[in-house]
């Protein structure tokens, strides 16, 4: 897994566009394809439920010869948006440097749609299967 971190603050203006995100593959297993195929209809009937352009695209799209599927989130949340949200530290390994803590402010702020949880696969030989 490749983690990219902010190594110098981005101007103020970039603030509403700063995401994070991650694309999957299943290469070309076939129950992959199945999933996206799935994700494409329950889009198509979510994106039918909401006015026009109030649901982010489902992005699609290829990595070499393989489909992916990217998903993301923004950093931060306009309190013009969400005016009652509470701001939310980050995490060490989302901001490592404290880079994007640093840009909280009256108009922008990190909270709980923004945050991003990780895990991690562990082989555990003698307690049994991975988990």
């Amino acid at each position: 897994m490749n983690y990219y971190f902010f190594s110098i603050r981005p101007y103020d203006q970039n603030q509403p566009y700063l995401r994070q995100n991650v694309q999957l593959t299943g290469f070309n297993s076939d129950k992959f394809k199945a999933s996206i195929d799935t994700m494409q209809h329950l889009f198509q009937i979510f994106a039918r439920q909401v006015p026009e352009g109030a649901i982010e695209p489902l992005n699609l799209g290829h990595f070499g010869q393989y489909g992916v599927v990217e998903f993301s989130t923004r950093y931060f949340t306009s309190h013009r948006d969400d005016p009652h949200g509470e701001a939310l530290p980050f995490d060490r390994y989302t901001d490592p440097k404290g880079i994007l803590a640093k840009m909280s402010n009256p108009k922008y702020f990190h909270g709980e749609d923004n945050k991003v949880l990780y895990y991690a696969l562990q082989d555990n030989i003698e307690e049994g299967p991975s988990r």
